[in-house]
């Protein structure tokens, strides 16, 4: 009879000119498509029930998400390392990694990485190409290598580019100890504070007993100097100066140096006095200002210039870096142990990050009370 709406079979409905299928599949109800005839929509009923009888049955969202990642899976298999690199480095920017350890990373890729496997997938390096990259250098230079490649292999796989790492190995890093004689002693870098400009004594202190790095003492503001704080005198570190960055300015710590350190009490009129004299009152002033701009750091080039005609009086050859070694010399032979030591020092390997977690702010006051002692005997 003309006008008379048709059957349908159960599991398909009419949505406007075309036919939906849908079927039941362990309790839940799925679309199965739409189709222009009820011939076709009937064909893929019987297909779908089919199939969900045989326990075969693939939803579609499920189906979607198969073909995603089959997608995507062709084309990390098609991804190159040097595309792959050249992405991660990009993150990292992104990320605001420091603009040295970036220099770092595409220095290692492109002397010793990039021209040997740089053509080759991801997937296809194995733990073999890694071995034969370190083949052979100098440990340094395996250090570097084994990670630059770590850590980029190691983003790849949580982007899920890659099932698993090929990088298996990782050398330590070398280093010096305290009997190297490059290390300062404490009488020296009471010379050495001497021997500075008056305001940039301080940062030798800063160095030698607070173990701060230079950029780390270039982003001080006298906020940082928690001076008069309840539970004893401390420094905050929440900033770095990126002195490779174009122009320099001031940036995130490195990754796990955030945080704050007791000052020795010894230490507190050394820096009371710089405050007072040559730091600006304002909170966010400088602690090392430059001369020309009050707002910034004093530059690294003045600052070198200043370090190495001091050290060529005292130490010929020290680093600024090595008075790093003096405090935590210092705050060992205060009976620190390694977790503390490495708490103190703010060690960026992430194999070691774990082991800060149970290091106390009282703990800390201390052993800084026992490096101390041994300070007064330099500062009068």
């Amino acid at each position: 009879m003309a006008g008379r709406t048709q059957k349908l079979p159960r599991g398909i409905s009419q949505r406007g000119a075309n036919y939906r299928v849908r079927v039941t599949f362990e309790g839940e109800r799925y679309q199965v498509g739409e189709y222009p005839t009820l011939a076709l929509a009937r064909a893929a009923l019987d297909i779908a029930r089919s199939q969900v009888v045989r326990g075969t049955f693939e939803p579609v969202p499920q189906r979607w998400k198969r073909h995603r990642e089959e997608r995507e899976a062709r084309k990390a298999a098609a991804t190159t390392v040097e595309d792959w690199a050249e992405q991660w480095l990009t993150q990292l920017e992104h990320d605001k990694r420091s603009p040295g350890t970036l220099k770092s990373y595409r220095s290692t890729l492109s002397v010793h990485v990039l021209p040997i496997i740089g053509g080759r997938t991801l997937s296809d390096v194995t733990a073999e190409h890694v071995e034969g990259l370190t083949a052979g250098k100098t440990d340094a230079t395996k250090y570097a290598i084994s990670r630059t490649l770590s850590s980029m292999f190691g983003a790849a796989v949580k982007a899920g580019k890659l099932a698993e790492s090929p990088v298996t190995v990782r050398f330590a890093k070398t280093v010096r100890t305290k009997d190297d004689a490059s290390i300062a002693e404490l009488d020296e870098v009471a010379a050495l504070a001497a021997a500075m400009p008056e305001r940039l004594r301080v940062s030798v202190w800063l160095a030698a007993i607070m173990a701060l790095r230079i950029g780390e003492v270039l982003g001080l503001q006298r906020r940082d100097l928690d001076l008069d704080a309840e539970a004893g005198p401390v420094l905050h570190i929440r900033r770095q100066w990126l002195i490779k960055a174009s122009p320099p300015s001031y940036g995130d710590p490195k990754a796990g140096s955030a945080g704050k350190l007791a000052i020795p009490a010894s230490l507190v009129p050394v820096l009371r006095a710089h405050l007072d004299r040559f730091t600006g009152p304002d909170p966010e002033s400088p602690v090392l200002p430059s001369t020309i701009d009050k707002r910034a750091p004093v530059s690294q080039t003045t600052f070198d210039k200043a370090w190495r005609a001091a050290r060529d009086q005292v130490k010929p050859g020290l680093h600024y870096h090595d008075l790093r070694a003096v405090a935590l010399t210092l705050y060992n032979r205060g009976g620190a142990t390694a977790e503390e030591l490495m708490r103190r020092g703010r060690h960026t390997d992430l194999d070691t990050a774990t082991v800060y977690q149970g290091v106390t702010a009282a703990r800390d006051r201390t052993l800084t009370a026992r490096l101390d002692e041994a300070l007064r005997e330099v500062i009068k």
